[in-house]
């Protein structure tokens, strides 16, 4: 809107001096002569008296003076009212949800930036068919939110990281273990764990290696990578452990989902078509953004 180097006109006015003003600016004592004289050169005046002593206001200087702070107020309430038009209709942006592919965990993220990013707004849909969720990107839904996973390194869509899932361990709400608040690998001694088949998950491999070399009294059953509500009945009926994560706590009734003290945690994020609209692109970055500033 407004000419920046208006900011740097009054600040030469105010302290009658290049050197000071560059100082009160964090610029150079060069950066300040320089938008002085680009701005006389367009205004096609002379704004000071240079002198030994200091620089002076002329006539012309003295009258663009009383005008700058106008203009600066002026400009400033324009920005306001063109924002306020444009975020007075929201960009809305569908985010999908399923059982295994929960967005509350989002949902809490967002709430919590979501006054830096007036711009948007969110519609939860629910995920109808979890083995065609990814083919339904763009269409039902403009993008659904889980972990990163060997499917999802493929070309079948575009993952944008906003955060990590701890670890979790899932049993059967009976089991005696199901009573503690937290679990370590030495608390599942004796115990059989289902692990993902090595290959899919760098992370969940990182955990087989840990378990194999240190924890041998855990026995591994390997399971496919796709997790679906068989695996977690397969938990229920067969009376063993699932490793899992943290958004899978309430996937099902029967069983109990214990936070895993190991500091294992996987990337999640938002998954999109492979080529996003750039309104999913601008949102991911605006949030991106706002998560950073939020943690500083």
């Amino acid at each position: 809107m407004y000419n920046k180097s208006l900011d740097t006109f009054q600040a030469v006015a105010d302290t009658s001096s290049f050197t000071k003003a560059a100082d009160q600016l964090y610029i150079s004592h060069t950066a300040v002569i320089k938008q002085i004289n680009g701005l006389e050169s367009r205004l096609g005046v002379k704004l000071f008296r240079r002198s030994n002593h200091g620089v002076l206001l002329t006539a012309a200087g003295q009258c663009l003076y009383t005008k700058t702070q106008e203009i600066i107020n002026f400009s400033r309430q324009a920005v306001q009212e063109i924002q306020a038009a444009h975020f007075a209709s929201p960009k809305i942006i569908r985010v999908g949800t399923s059982v295994l592919y929960p967005c509350h965990i989002f949902m809490d993220l967002w709430n919590a930036v979501s006054d830096r990013c007036p711009q948007y707004q969110l519609k939860i849909v629910p995920i109808e068919n979890e083995n065609h969720r990814l083919a339904n990107l763009n269409k039902t839904y403009d993008f659904l939110t889980g972990p990163y996973n060997a499917e999802i390194s493929g070309a079948n869509c575009t993952f944008i990281p906003i955060g990590a899932y701890r670890f979790s361990i899932s049993m059967p709400r009976k089991h005696p273990l199901a009573r503690k608040k937290s679990l370590n690998f030495k608390d599942l001694d004796g115990e059989t764990l289902m692990i993902m088949k090595p290959g899919n998950s760098a992370v969940n491999d990182k955990i087989r290696e840990d378990i194999l070399l240190n924890h041998s009294g855990i026995k591994i059953e390997d399971i496919l990578p796709s997790y679906n509500m068989q695996t977690f009945n397969h938990c229920l009926e067969s009376n063993t452990l699932l490793l899992s994560l943290e958004c899978w706590e309430n996937v099902h009734p029967g069983l109990a989902t214990i936070p895993l003290s190991e500091n294992y945690t996987l990337p999640y994020g938002i998954l999109a078509s492979p080529k996003p609209p750039e309104d999913i692109t601008e949102f991911a970055a605006s949030l991106q953004n706002s998560l950073h500033a939020s943690s500083s």
